[in-house]
């Protein structure tokens, strides 16, 4: 008789259970969002980190569990030393699986671009304060770089493309802008034309 794959998992998943490794990531997530274990935003963290591990050890219920948790720890401004610590624990049940390094990826990338946004925010406010074409060219610069940080964050998290899109618009507005104050006002305006530049259409999808 065939043994159910979702069994399999299971019994791979307890085979390869590490308590302590477990609970030391609880005491790293608890501490990262200074809450207590029972905390729900913890246990549902704890959570995802199971589903996770159920994905890997090839559970047909937990499909891109490994992304959830990513995206999870990146909103939740989990730690680069506690994904670390999550990262070792799910290689338990899958050493190999390059979803693993995804997911490694992905939180990281989106703590990092979180944790850049309010520095980006106050250099933009004080861009904006310069009285010169340089100062609003950066403005606008630095404002399309907060627009398509945001995009970025949402590319990772697999979020709407329509929403995606109302980023990168707004973003390349502010390029746009940028670049006019470099054509209007600067003493060598060719240096600011990017006519050469091609943006892809939907034709080019094939």
């Amino acid at each position: 008789m065939t043994q159910d794959p979702n069994t399999a998992a299971m019994q791979q998943y307890h085979d390869r259970f590490d308590n302590a490794h477990y609970t030391a990531i609880a005491e790293f997530v608890a501490s990262n969002l200074n809450a207590d274990r029972d905390d729900e935003r913890v246990i549902d963290l704890l959570v995802a980190v199971q589903n996770a591990a159920f994905e890997l050890c090839g559970h047909s219920l937990h499909a891109g569990a490994w992304h959830t948790l990513a995206v999870r720890c990146g909103q939740h401004f989990l730690s680069s030393h506690t994904v670390d610590a999550i990262r070792d624990f799910l290689r338990l049940f899958a050493p190999d699986d390059v979803r693993i390094d995804d997911f490694e990826a992905t939180a990281k990338a989106m703590l990092r671009a979180y944790s850049g946004l309010d520095d980006l925010k106050t250099a933009t406010a004080h861009a904006n304060g310069v009285h010169s074409w340089q100062g609003r060219m950066a403005y606008e610069l630095l404002a399309a770089v907060d627009y398509l940080t945001h995009a970025a964050i949402l590319l990772l998290a697999h979020e709407d493309d329509g929403y995606i899109r109302e980023k990168l618009h707004k973003g390349l507005n502010r390029v746009t802008g940028g670049l006019y104050e470099g054509i209007r006002h600067s003493p060598q305006p060719e240096q600011f034309s990017f006519r050469s530049i091609y943006f892809p259409t939907e034709k080019d999808r094939f």
